[in-house]
């Protein structure tokens, strides 16, 4: 294997035909000016083409799927790996999608939740055990009483599953049974049942129907309904009543039973799992911010909140921070009986190691059920690096996109040290990057420049850290990031700054307690540049976003929008006007360009369409738009 990534003639964007020589297994910074060629080089010339004959490499069936690739604008490229790319980009617009679903960890904690989990009666809370057939006997006789009326003793013999069942129905009727309720309907075996094979389906037994004074028969209608269907027998009383029981759990005290404890359970996109009222959003509907009335925001129903495990059900140890989860899980391992730790053993190593990657890229903050669509740009970008350092691949090419955006200096070094695990595993890792601890823990530095824009696009400098720092080189001495590092160039403080006094106009908060806030009262001078800082997870977000930007938003713009908790906020009547600019991509449509984002093409198109020749032909401004045929 080469041990150089060779690229010649690269001229993607403002590229000015680039020949670069990389070397594999190695943690590599690009850096330079804004606009001078990084991400181009990076991710529209180097990932692009490792993606792409990665693609090109799978079978024609799988490439259907995937479409075509173009390839960049450079002659040559080689020595090239696999590509992964982990950019600043939202890739989910999801709501249902979660930190721990998109790290795998939510799957890991279903598994678990299904092999060790204690169910709890969600009635009357009771401890569920499992229950015999003389115990269901007793209950379904107890619920029946003394009414007289008919009883229908069913056995589910598919609950949920595609296909189209027909050998199975043909094989109940020979072999004495005359009914079938499928999804809720009665059907007689007498007659073809015809399935939709892509469809789930639900398929009971009617096993017999009788008075429930007939005990014999009732006994017996149980015994064959509980061997049909692996342990389950659901009855239907004169009232119209129905309970599901089971010889694997069920409450003592009120015949509640469990129908089956298995990980679709725990899921929020499962009809077995999900709020009946919200389907698993936790919202009242899609855009509400109002938890569902229902299960209060926990997306789940009450039978998958009452197993638990650790005196926790999963939406609390999913509410927990990442921090705070993995102290729960390690406590864990201590309070098991050794059938359950070897049970549950590997889903509980994965799971660790996932919350342990979380908290090495600096995001002990974040609870495992923040949603995804929340998260800042450099939060989830952290997070798909966390996933990818629990993949363990060896070989690969990794291209990141300014990882520290937004990560306090104190958290730099964890992020750094994943860096370096990722490059030690066997792996090259190029990262496009501007901070300065990055840039003096990288093994190779390539400054692109001079300038941006037309002006860059060349390579000014391109070798090994040590080599920059000591400007040993001509590259080195002339390159503008080196000159910053030597400390030969620095950018000076402001002398003067604006002085604020207790005249100065100012925003009051009182009590800010949303979130991680302890009642803190906070004043932001007016007409200021003020910077709120901390380490990441401090509430900084919290206290602007959800509190300050909402309250004033709301009153400006006459909206609703939900505001985090705090007495009083005064000041807010000098303000007419709020922006909010964040790190979510401006352009919602391929059309989108800076032109158009800013306002600047419709007097551009005006000015075209006030020209002589335009007027002669008749043009109007509408010809001059790109989003119209013509």
């Amino acid at each position: 294997m080469q041990d150089k990534i060779k690229i010649k003639g690269a001229r993607e964007h403002n590229l000015k035909n680039v020949d670069l020589e990389l070397p594999r297994n190695k943690m590599i910074v690009f850096t330079g000016l804004s606009g001078s060629g990084k991400s181009s080089l990076a991710f529209d010339t180097i990932f692009a083409e490792g993606q792409r004959r990665y693609v090109e490499s799978l079978s024609a069936y799988a490439r259907q799927f995937l479409g075509g690739m173009q390839k960049p604008d450079v002659d040559e490229i080689e020595g090239l790996s696999p590509a992964i790319s982990i950019d600043q980009k939202a890739h989910t617009a999801n709501p249902r999608s979660t930190v721990a679903t998109i790290t795998e960890v939510y799957d890991y904690l279903r598994v678990l939740y299904a092999r060790i989990g204690q169910p709890y009666c969600p009635l009357c809370e009771t401890k569920i055990e499992k229950m015999t057939i003389d115990e269901m006997f007793e209950q379904i006789r107890k619920h029946a009483g003394k009414k007289k009326g008919e009883l229908i003793i069913l056995s589910p013999v598919v609950r949920g599953r595609k296909g189209e069942y027909y050998q199975m129905l043909y094989d109940l009727y020979n072999s004495g049974f005359l009914e079938v309720r499928v999804d809720g309907k009665i059907k007689s075996l007498k007659n073809r049942i015809t399935l939709s094979k892509n469809k789930k389906h639900t398929i009971e037994v009617v096993v017999d129907r009788i008075d429930g004074t007939e005990k014999d028969r009732l006994s017996e209608a149980i015994e064959t309904a509980v061997d049909l269907s692996d342990g389950l027998c659901t009855v239907i009383y004169a009232d119209k009543t129905e309970n599901i029981y089971s010889t694997e759990y069920s409450c003592p005290k009120d015949g509640f039973s469990f129908p089956e404890i298995e990980p679709r359970l725990f899921s929020f996109n499962s009809p077995y799992g999900y709020c009946d009222y919200c389907t698993g959003l936790g919202t009242k509907t899609l855009f509400s911010e109002d938890d569902c009335p229902k299960c209060d925001g926990k997306r789940l129903n009450k039978n998958s909140l009452s197993v638990k495990i650790g005196g926790k059900n999963i939406w609390e140890v999913t509410d927990l921070t990442i921090g705070d989860a993995l102290y729960f899980f390690l406590q864990l391992d201590e309070k098991l009986s050794d059938t359950e730790k070897e049970i549950s053993g590997p889903a509980l190593k994965e799971i660790e190691n996932r919350l342990s990657f979380l908290m090495d890229v600096g995001l002990h903050y974040i609870t495992i059920n923040r949603k995804a669509g929340t998260l800042s740009g450099g939060e989830a970008q952290r997070i798909r690096l966390a996933s990818q350092v629990g993949q363990k691949l060896v070989g690969a090419l990794y291209v990141l996109d300014e990882p520290t955006i937004g990560l306090h200096q104190k958290d730099n070094d964890q992020l750094v040290s994943t860096l370096r695990n990722l490059c030690d595993a066997g792996n090259t890792i190029i990262v496009v990057e501007h901070d300065e601890d990055t840039i003096m823990a990288s093994d190779w530095v390539v400054d692109i420049g001079p300038g941006a824009g037309e002006h860059g696009g060349k390579i000014t400098f391109s070798g090994e850290r040590q080599e920059l720092l000591e400007a040993k080189s001509t590259q080195a001495k002339k390159s503008l990031t080196g000159k910053y590092l030597r400390r030969e160039l620095k950018i000076d403080l402001p002398e003067k700054r604006r002085k604020v006094d207790k005249y100065s106009p100012k925003i009051k908060i009182k009590k800010a307690s949303e979130h991680n806030l302890k009642d803190i009262n906070v004043e932001i001078p007016l007409r200021r540049f003020v910077c709120l800082t901390g380490v990441s997870g401090s509430g900084k977000s919290t206290l602007m976003n959800k509190i300050l930007y909402r309250t004033v938003s709301n009153r400006l713009n006459h909206t609703k929008k939900h505001v985090g908790k705090h007495a009083s906020i005064t000041g807010t009547d000098y303000i007419d006007k709020i922006i909010r600019i964040d790190q979510r991509a401006i352009g919602r449509s391929p059309r989108s360009n800076p032109a158009t984002y800013t306002g600047t093409w419709g007097p551009i198109r005006e000015l075209f369409a006030a020209t002589a020749e335009a007027r002669m032909k008749a043009f109007k401004v509408g010809r001059f738009s790109f989003n119209r045929p013509g």
